[in-house]
């Protein structure tokens, strides 16, 4: 399939040179509005083009925001000193961090790349079917409705633009982001997404292209964004009856490894590996192949450990470590099964699924960040090698190092597909990063039953038994509004982690005193394990909603409290909700002036 719409793409490229400027101002040497696109071929060339334009929006080689931004909240954490990610958790950005400020660039851009193939369409109409021209306009209204989700998400109020713009026609003020919401859903009409095939088939497209399926999941996906609940059940129900005999979760391998070292090592390579890309639980995914120019990404050389050449740049914090329940499905703070002296055992086979700790191996490579560990055996070869994540040049950067990330990394995207491309000078990596698959559809349909007035409580039970059975978990017995709250918002936070959903459900979701999650979990130190490598001992507080909290004199054996501060992190309520528009945007734009800035930039 990559071979496919690789050449196709290569064509759409040198076609399209697309639109620069901030609001996607047309430039002077691109293809015209008035003659592109002219044919059924050329559209086509066109909504691929949209596509692969959102694998353009990577940041610290990795793809953005869908695979860094977990990293910006109590679930994840940035080694220390890396570019300015410790500004996005400490209130200190402003409107000149370009962190913060390339994703509204990208949004834009994206948006220009659509209106290019959109302003158009209707004027070709006739030399396609009724269905081909609906299944165009569908996938470029999602694909437009997708970025501006997001910018509604980090940005609140933002510019809404629907057509290509000249560089005399650039003023456009800020709409209110439910003004944004209502427009984009009226825009995925029902009558152009019951147009696309359920799925694309999947020799010739693989997951590259919107099905209605995924047009589905999507729509409700941004209903639930935005709490309009019944609207989310309605088209999350629609999904999953499409969904019937197309797609499904994807069974992994719990298998506990008790002595990881030497039986080997956790995986779920194949979901979210190279494997994933044909399984049938994802249902959209953005695509990379290094053959293409510019569509590769360096998210394994940031994810994984130094020892296998990588740049231990981000993981799982602390607090998620200490959120994965026991096997009994209760929390390490009221299981019988946690013993902090044995801390890995017993628990919800995700944690190794998805997080990299000491004590085990990473593609076949011993792991360990205990400095009195010189060597680790590499099982590819049998060999002893240095341990670069404690020892020897730039150790510092390792992943419990005085400049690293906090102990722990990402083994969710790991394939051993990789061990050979870190070990080289070679940085590329071209696993596609999925945004939409069926484990999410089924957390949409359960949140959004347990929200909505009159929600079908036992669908939303079953929702989440379904992901928790996958696991071998046991299931959700709760049938109350807030138990089943509770279990919902513990599996997003498990079985979604690092996928990028987490910044925005910490500031959506409310406690029982009406307070944003964001309000407190991302108030106070981020902890992190020891230089030495000890065990935590640290006690936490574990509450209803599933988010950790810790009392440095609450330990688990009596003794001093040992875990090290990684960075304090500090929310201002009336701030840090929104990132800050770019201040290119405020002096290029004559309708929005810094006074329409967001609070507190």
């Amino acid at each position: 399939m990559k071979k496919t719409f690789l050449t196709i793409l290569s064509v759409s490229v040198l076609v399209l040179s697309g639109c620069e400027s901030m609001l996607e101002r047309y430039p002077l040497n691109g293809p015209s509005t008035g003659t592109f696109p002219a044919s059924e071929e050329e559209a086509l060339s066109g909504v691929l083009v949209s596509y692969k334009n959102l694998a353009n929006s990577v940041k610290q080689y990795s793809p953005f925001p869908t695979r860094f931004t977990d990293n910006l909240t109590d679930i994840g954490t940035v080694r220390t000193g890396l570019s300015n990610w410790n500004l996005f958790v400490t209130s200190t950005l402003t409107q000149t961090t370009g962190d913060a400020t390339y994703l509204y660039g990208r949004i834009y851009k994206t948006v220009g790349r659509i209106h290019l193939v959109l302003d158009n369409l209707d004027n070709i109409k006739d030399k396609m079917s009724e269905e081909t021209y609906l299944q165009f306009k569908a996938e470029l209204l999602c694909l437009r409705a997708y970025v501006y989700d997001q910018g509604c998400q980090y940005y609140g109020d933002i510019p809404f633009i629907d057509h290509c713009l000249s560089l005399d026609d650039y003023a456009y003020p800020r709409m209110s982001k439910e003004e944004v919401i209502d427009r984009i859903l009226r825009d995925m009409d029902d009558t152009m997404i019951d147009a696309l095939p359920v799925r694309w088939p999947k020799a010739e497209w693989g997951t590259c292209r919107l099905g209605r399926a995924a047009a589905y999941t999507l729509k409700a996906r941004i209903c639930l964004n935005w709490g309009r609940y019944a609207e989310a059940a309605k088209y999350a129900a629609k999904a999953m009856e499409l969904s019937e005999g197309v797609y499904a979760l994807e069974p992994l391998d719990c298998t506990y490894y008790a002595n990881d070292t030497v039986e080997g090592e956790p995986s779920a390579s194949n979901l979210f590996g190279f494997a994933g890309e044909t399984c049938d639980e994802w249902m959209w995914a953005i695509q990379f192949d290094r053959l293409a120019a510019t569509n590769t990404h360096s998210m394994v050389y940031t994810y994984s450990s130094r020892v296998a050449n990588g740049a231990a740049g981000c993981g799982p914090s602390q607090a998620l470590m200490d959120t994965f329940q026991c096997t009994d499905g209760k929390s390490i703070t009221e299981s019988p099964l946690y013993d902090w002296q044995d801390p890995w055992n017993h628990r919800d086979p995700r944690l190794d699924l998805y997080c990299l700790r000491p004590g085990t191996r990473i593609n076949n490579v011993q792991y360990s960040t205990l400095p009195s560990v010189k060597q680790v055996r590499d099982y590819n070869t049998g060999a002893m090698v240095n341990n670069s994540d404690t020892n020897g040049n730039k150790s510092e950067y390792g992943p419990n190092g005085t400049k690293g990330p906090g102990g722990y990394l990402w083994r969710k995207f790991a394939d051993k597909a990789y061990y050979g491309e870190t070990l080289t000078t070679s940085y590329e990596d071209e696993l596609d990063v999925c945004i939409i698959r069926y484990a999410e559809l089924l957390l949409i349909d359960a949140e959004a039953n347990i929200e909505m007035d009159g929600g079908d409580l036992r669908r939303a039970q079953n929702d989440i038994n379904q992901i928790r059975s996958r696991v071998k978990m046991p299931k959700v017995t709760a049938m109350e509004r807030e138990g089943l709250r509770s279990a919902l918002r513990y599996e997003r936070t498990v079985e979604l982690c690092a996928e990028g959903f987490r910044w925005f459900d910490i500031r959506r979701w409310k406690d029982s005193d009406g307070k944003t999650l964001a309000e407190t979990v991302m108030n106070g130190p981020q902890y992190a394990p020891a230089f030495t490598g000890a065990l935590s001992n640290a006690k936490p507080s574990i509450s209803s909603d599933w988010t950790v909290s810790y009392d440095s004199a609450s330990t688990w054996n009596g003794a001093d409290f040992n875990l090290r501060t990684l960075v304090t992190m500090y929310y201002r309520t009336g701030k840090d909700e929104l990132w800050p528009l770019p201040d290119s945007e405020i002096r290029s734009n004559p309708a929005i002036n810094q006074e329409d800035q967001n609070p507190g930039y």
